[in-house]
């Protein structure tokens, strides 16, 4: 008996020991937050240009970046400074949030209390719990992915006038988002308590979240199918959590894989790919079997992936999901962020700077891509009606402008015809083409020239 308990706590001392290579952080957040766990209250810190404990009329979009595996919250925050800078965005209707996720080498080597959570290295990219261990006992554990649910719901109860909220993370930080975009229900909260739009900004991650067991084919990027049985014998673990469905974490396991797949489909999800972020041999490129089944390096992998989304959705998930290539950027978070269409993604307006696949990534940028422009509708939310600005080419090429919901079924064709040429405004009533009232919910809508196409969505509230 006392070989077996001396076991166990060499088993749970094993666990407070930091995880070679990683150094810990020098500094955490400017700002604390407090979240509930098991009824016992933990402080998690972050950056921010204003407590999320302090109300404001003025905030109308907020903007929270994920670190990356650095865990630096105060390099994100400086991150979407200098991005709102380059969008040119109203800072004082802002706000800016960077929450910082530690590990057990922060805790001791900053000498934090124990009402400080933590996670393992990989595990608060993923949603897992906070850990406890014999060093640094902790008296309940938390998800990742409830602190950020917590963050959400006390951006969106303090600001009364706020209209969207866009989550986004580079490298880890992108796998943080792009599992989260999958599992957390916190959104049909921001729609239904606060008439909030949520949108996701996936940059350069190392792996993806897919949605069946399928992978790419060899010598391919847009055919998938299950892999052999040698190679599903030799990695088999492949469609397990992180990387699939299967063995999920506790928060995960929360919805059945049929929700996690319907409201992925749904959500606003765009994708940025560092068009240099090639390297097979790349510092934190994740080289485990399950990894590589989705590609050699991260821009193929993303690559890959904005293909299998099409082929396992459907054609209409291009309505929610986009992919962008970012020319000349590597695997860089300021850079990607920076450019015109990572600011445009994060604090809206211009995102005719930003070119997605589906209109050809080698484009001519000086031709009919470059001139379609959509606007996002005012306002957003509506309960009456919205108003939408869009700009054609007046080259005479039949346009089309309309509204989707967000099973990609037609729901209103606002504009169809010749190009008008310059500015021209649409509004909708919020009625199908029918003329019947359309259920509240989230919508899509599309401005299409040609193979070009420019996508926004729309929040309808009764």
């Amino acid at each position: 008996m006392q070989k077996i308990l001396h076991l166990a706590a060499v088993l749970v001392l094993s666990l407070a020991v930091p995880t070679l290579g990683v150094e810990p952080v020098s500094e955490i957040g400017a700002f604390t937050l407090s979240v509930t766990a098991g009824g016992w209250v933990f402080k998690v810190p972050y950056d921010a240009n204003s407590s999320l404990s302090s109300s404001s009329a003025q905030i109308q979009r907020a903007v929270v970046l994920v670190h990356g595996s650095s865990r630096s919250s105060s390099n994100a925050y400086d991150t979407l400074l200098e991005a709102a800078a380059i969008a040119g965005v109203n800072v004082g209707k802002t706000l800016f949030v960077a929450p910082q996720f530690l590990i057990e080498a922060d805790i001791d080597s900053l000498g934090l209390p124990a009402d400080w959570l933590f996670w393992s290295e990989g595990g608060w990219k993923e949603g897992s719990q906070s850990l406890s261990t014999l060093v640094n006992p902790r008296s309940a554990r938390l998800s990742s992915f409830a602190v950020m649910d917590s963050i959400l719901v006390r951006i969106a109860s303090r600001n009364p006038n706020l209209i969207s909220v866009v989550v986004a993370g580079h490298s880890a930080g992108g796998q943080f988002v792009q599992r989260f975009a999958a599992g957390s229900t916190v959104e049909q909260t921001l729609h239904s308590e606060f008439g909030i739009d949520v949108a996701y900004v996936v940059a350069n991650p190392s792996s993806y979240l897919y949605f069946d067991p399928q992978r790419v084919t060899a010598g391919t990027q847009d055919q998938f199918a299950v892999p052999p049985g040698s190679v599903v014998q030799s990695c088999p673990g492949y469609d397990d959590y992180k990387y699939g469905l299967q063995a999920r974490n506790t928060y995960m396991s929360r919805l059945s894989i049929t929700q996690i797949r319907s409201q992925f489909a749904a959500r606003e999800v765009s994708l940025l790919l560092g068009e240099l972020d090639t390297d097979p041999n790349a510092l934190d490129l994740d080289i485990g079997c399950a990894a590589m089944l989705q590609g050699a390096n991260r821009f193929e992998r993303g690559t890959i992936f904005s293909n299998y989304i099409l082929h396992f959705f459907g054609p209409a998930v291009a309505l929610t999901h986009r992919t962008f290539p970012i020319p000349g950027v590597g695997h860089d978070s300021r850079d990607m962020f920076t450019s015109a269409c990572g600011a445009a993604l994060l604090f809206g307006g211009g995102e005719g700077s930003c070119v997605p696949v589906d209109a050809g990534s080698d484009a001519d940028l000086t031709g009919l891509a470059s001139l379609l422009t959509l606007q996002q509708c005012r306002p957003n939310p509506f309960r009456s009606q919205t108003t939408i600005l869009y700009d054609v080419p007046g080259s005479g090429e039949s346009a089309t402008l309309r509204v989707y919901d967000v099973h990609g079924r037609l729901v209103r064709t606002l504009y169809e015809g010749r190009a008008p040429g310059g500015l021209a405004l649409a509004v909708w009533d919020g009625r199908s083409d029918r003329g019947e009232q359309v259920p509240a919910g989230v919508y899509f809508y599309r401005l299409q020239q040609g193979d070009s196409k420019r996508t926004q969505t729309l929040t309808l509230l009764r």
